[in-house]
């Protein structure tokens, strides 16, 4: 519970908030029921411009509802939608339990936890899972300063996938083969020393496959701190940054102030997080990545996992 203090620092934000982002706080503080809740997160995915998703003109006038959403005309190509369109969640029914199912998110529910509590079947979880977790990351920041790199590596996974042409797996199981293989699938982890973290999924560990994840969320100034990994040298030449390595097998763990210490515990989360779920299917791993930034890393909650799900701001136009 907050003091009168901190309810203070909080009520003096009141002023910068839009008019969707009142309406949001009103059902919420008004005490509503939960589907009016989730309805009103969903609605202010819209925003203040009423921009269309279809080709990005502002200023769609309002036509109704529809499927208990509310529906916009586009000015410019005169095509109509609602808030839901053009985002992961586009078609999905439900939409008052929409909320709900971010409550699972957020705590880290199994699907079949999800499903009971929502009150859905065990399919229809699991596509809402995939589906809420299918948006990209839509923070603005980038990693600055000090940036820590480092690949971790987790078992490959065909999970649910029929005509296997090995023997299948249960709860995870183990690799045929000790160490790296083909087995195993590289996971890139960035950090700076504000915590903000980046992962991905990456086909190979090459400079290409590194230069592709890394250089589009770091800033031009940055040192890149690496173990002795081949790859690291070539990629920071390629983005025309400093780069500072460190020789892990010779025991040299800090370097001055340089060290991967970051990543690494973040790879111990990740690997704690991934290990609830008893196996994760390699072509779904991006979305558990998501995941696992929002609820481990971001303590999103329920309404921000929704919202998450819904943000309209990286919809390509004319698609």
């Amino acid at each position: 519970m907050m003091n009168h203090k901190q309810f203070q620092a909080w009520l003096s934000q009141v002023d910068q908030l839009s008019t969707a982002q009142r309406k949001e706080a009103g059902a919420v503080l008004s005490g509503g029921s939960r589907a009016s809740a989730s309805l009103a997160v969903i609605e202010a995915g819209v925003g203040e411009d009423r921009r269309c998703p279809h080709c990005g003109t502002p200023g769609a006038v309002s036509r109704g509802k529809a499927r208990g959403l509310r529906r916009y005309q586009c000015k410019g190509c005169g095509k109509t939608f609602n808030a839901a369109t053009g985002t992961p969640l586009a078609g999905l029914h439900r939409k008052e339990r929409w909320l709900a199912f971010g409550t699972c998110l957020a705590d880290g529910d199994t699907v079949r936890a999800s499903a009971v509590r929502c009150g859905l079947a065990v399919n229809t979880a699991f596509r809402w899972r995939h589906r809420f977790l299918a948006a990209g990351s839509r923070d603005p920041r980038k990693l600055a300063g000090i940036v820590e790199a480092d690949e971790t590596y987790v078992l490959e996974s065909r999970k649910g996938e029929r005509n296997l042409d090995r023997k299948a797996r249960r709860r995870g199981g183990k690799a045929s083969k000790r160490g790296l293989s083909s087995e195993q699938v590289p996971v890139l982890v960035a950090a700076d020393r504000s915590g903000m973290t980046v992962s991905a999924v990456l086909p190979a560990v090459n400079a290409d496959a590194l230069r592709d994840v890394i250089e589009p969320v770091v800033d031009e100034d940055i040192v890149l701190v690496s173990d002795g990994h081949r790859a690291y040298p070539p990629c920071a030449a390629a983005m025309g940054v400093r780069h500072e390595a460190l020789n892990l097998s010779r025991g040299e763990r800090v370097q001055n102030a340089f060290h991967i210490q970051t990543v690494n515990s973040r790879h111990g989360q990740l690997k704690g997080f991934l290990g609830r779920y008893r196996g994760v299917a390699t072509k779904y791993l991006d979305n558990y990545l998501r995941w696992f930034q929002q609820v481990e890393l971001d303590n999103a909650s329920p309404r921000t996992c929704l919202a998450n799900a819904i943000d309209r701001s990286c919809i390509r136009f004319g698609n």
